[in-house]
């Protein structure tokens, strides 16, 4: 862990490289997640009970679902999924995504 920062592409790529799915570290206080997200499936319904999620799209296409609306992001776009909201993220042909929550 590098405690002044972080590097997102270096960090992307051993994911690739390693084909592993993601990996998560904590700046600061806040857990940073990055996610290669497959393309074609659908993920799972989640819900975060103490903490607001912020999502930024770093390459591809990603969605972020909610029960009664799904908003479509490109590389470089973010939202922010309330505290409590039920949702789930994805992608028709992959995605790398950086997500921003409180650390526990």
């Amino acid at each position: 862990m590098i405690e002044s920062g972080f590097d997102f592409a270096a960090e992307f790529g051993r994911l690739a490289k390693t084909e592993q799915r993601e990996s998560t570290t904590v700046l600061g206080g806040v857990a940073v997640r990055l996610v290669r997200v497959a393309g074609g499936g659908e993920g799972r319904w989640d819900r975060h009970a103490e903490t607001a999620e912020t999502a930024i799209v770093w390459s591809g296409d990603f969605q972020v679902e909610f029960r009664d609306r799904t908003l479509n992001l490109a590389p470089g776009q973010c939202c922010v999924v309330p505290v409590g909201a039920e949702h789930r993220g994805t992608s028709k042909g992959g995605a790398e995504v950086i997500l921003f929550t409180a650390a526990s």
